[in-house]
């Protein structure tokens, strides 16, 4: 039987952690243990961390909830490490993620996963990349789809594609990347072998490093199953709070973050369907660039943005707007 180590990461949100540790605890499946790794939460939580950490453990016992507490930095070590040092702790055949702002809200979902699993290396074809689905919600209120993999299965059905065991579907890596969205690491379960494979998180990366996740062990599984089920609830933050990861960053920043993810993608992905995404979705990313740019009024850096987008994605409309990014230039210098 399979078994899971389910990696937690958190930082100075001890109420929303609890939440999020609760929705774990209330899984179905026991064969599983819970990594915490609190990366330097403020002295004032500490106390708050603690009261939810002794309260799970009284649900379920010392032995399945392993705390792990990193050193405090002025902007924590990050998604990435954090991620990457709980599963160094990690003992299960297989890893899965929570955020802990987010929460599970399927409490079948690692017991189904379970068996799914098993069913499979029972067969000779063993599982090595198995999703799911999530919802997202802003001020409690659902937000319209689709944004990670809602509409895969529907694409599969289209395609004439029967679901195999227990509703899931066995997909292909281009029909992945058709699907137009990625697997929220919420609901991505992974053999830890595969994770070790890929060499993890990348640490350099701290906005959609779950998507450079998702691209890269993609890139290197052999099966590939998705099962529609939603599984989660994403908490998506509000744009003026300063709490998560997201919202800490400036705009360009992600979009820099974005470029990296993208460009290795394109680069070093042995898989030409995941080659071709990141070329794509790089054009996008320039162009977004070029815009925000273009609003703060720096036209010398939208004109150079503007023609690195044109060079990879090119339409009638994108390069009137690169000639109105030079005349701008050319007016803002010769004022």
């Amino acid at each position: 039987m399979p078994t899971f180590s389910i990696i937690l990461a958190t930082r100075d949100r001890p109420v929303l952690f609890r939440d999020a540790l609760n929705s774990v605890i209330a899984q179905t499946q026991t064969d599983t243990e819970i990594i915490v790794v609190n990366d330097g939460s403020a002295a004032e939580h500490h106390e708050a961390y603690e009261q939810a950490l002794a309260a799970a453990t009284t649900a379920i016992g010392n032995l399945r909830i392993r705390p792990f507490q990193l050193v405090r930095r002025p902007h924590g070590h990050g998604q990435s490490y954090a991620l990457n040092y709980g599963v160094a702790q990690a003992r299960g055949d297989f890893l899965c993620f929570l955020d802990d702002d987010d929460r599970w809200i399927d409490t079948e979902h690692l017991q189904r996963a379970s068996e799914i699993l098993q069913e499979a290396d029972a067969r000779g074809a063993p599982i090595d990349l198995y999703m799911t689905n999530q919802l997202a919600f802003r001020r409690g209120r659902q937000l319209p789809g689709p944004i990670w993999l809602e509409a895969l299965a529907a694409q599969c059905r289209s395609r004439g594609h029967s679901p195999c065991a227990r509703g899931t579907y066995s997909v292909t890596v281009p029909e992945l990347m058709a699907a137009g969205g990625f697997c929220h690491i919420n609901c991505l379960v992974v053999p830890r072998a595969l994770y070790e494979d890929v060499a993890g998180m990348d640490e350099g990366i701290r906005w959609e490093c779950d998507r450079d996740l998702f691209l890269r062990v993609a890139d290197r599984a052999r099966r590939i199953v998705h099962h529609p089920q939603v599984v989660s609830r994403h908490e998506v933050p509000e744009p003026g709070r300063t709490l998560s990861m997201t919202t800490q960053l400036p705009m360009l920043e992600k979009r820099r973050y974005q470029l990296q993810v993208l460009d290795k993608a394109a680069l070093f992905a042995r898989h030409p369907a995941i080659r071709a995404h990141g070329r794509q979705h790089k054009g996008h990313t320039l162009k977004k660039i070029t815009e925000e740019l273009a609003r703060s009024g720096r036209w010398k850096s939208a004109v150079f943005y503007a023609r690195e987008a044109l060079g990879i994605a090119p339409t009638f409309k994108w390069t009137l707007f690169t000639s109105y990014c030079q005349v701008r230039q050319w007016a803002r210098a010769g004022e």
